[in-house]
């Protein structure tokens, strides 16, 4: 009797030390998403990266080590929430003064000073949907990328943008119903979505 009960304490332990985290976000689930978008560079920007070409190992290497793991991507429960905020920093950057972040700070309720860390993300981890986070930063990222003057030459950035959308209990969602934090929505009002 005594061994049986050892037994099962001995594999409630081992569960609850090789289990952590396994509701995570996943720079692999992430992976096939980020390449397609990036196409044939797998993109690795030449000028910033070095003039090589280089392989898919090494491309997604540095996309793990210089954003995912940069900003936490393995600390989210929501692989949505990861893959969106992430998604753009790869994209566009953080932006002048962590813009990008910031914006991201905003629609989770933290302060805003640029600087992803892992209270914010424990912050977005306590929302319940993901999509309260989701989709209101793709509406911020469409916002974001109809500023940009190379939008009419790329249009993907708004496809990839998009592609983040989380659908509603009805199978749609359109970016106006979606509401941002004032300081963003002031910021973007005279774009039209």
């Amino acid at each position: 009797m005594r061994i049986g009960r050892i037994s099962v304490f001995m594999i409630s332990i081992s569960s609850l030390i090789f289990c952590t985290n396994v509701n995570a976000a996943s720079f692999e689930k992430y992976a096939p998403k980020l390449l397609f978008f990036e196409g044939t560079g797998f993109g690795i920007h030449k000028p910033i990266w070095g003039e090589k070409d280089f392989t898919k190992s090494e491309a997604l290497r540095i996309h793990r080590q210089h954003y995912w793991d940069r900003f936490h991507g393995d600390l989210f429960k929501s692989q949505e929430v990861a893959e969106v905020l992430i998604d753009h920093l790869i994209n566009a950057g953080p932006g002048r003064n962590g813009a990008n972040i910031k914006a991201f700070e905003a629609i989770i309720g933290v302060e805003q000073d640029g600087v992803l860390s892992e209270d914010d993300v424990k912050r977005a981890n306590s929302f319940y949907f993901a999509e309260q986070i989701v989709n209101p930063y793709v509406k911020y990222r469409v916002l974001y990328y109809k500023t940009r003057s190379g939008v009419a030459e790329n249009p993907g950035w708004l496809t990839r943008a998009k592609s983040f959308l989380m659908h509603n209990a009805y199978g749609t969602i359109v970016l106006t119903d979606v509401s941002l934090p004032d300081s963003i929505e002031r910021k973007f009002r005279h774009v039209r979505l």
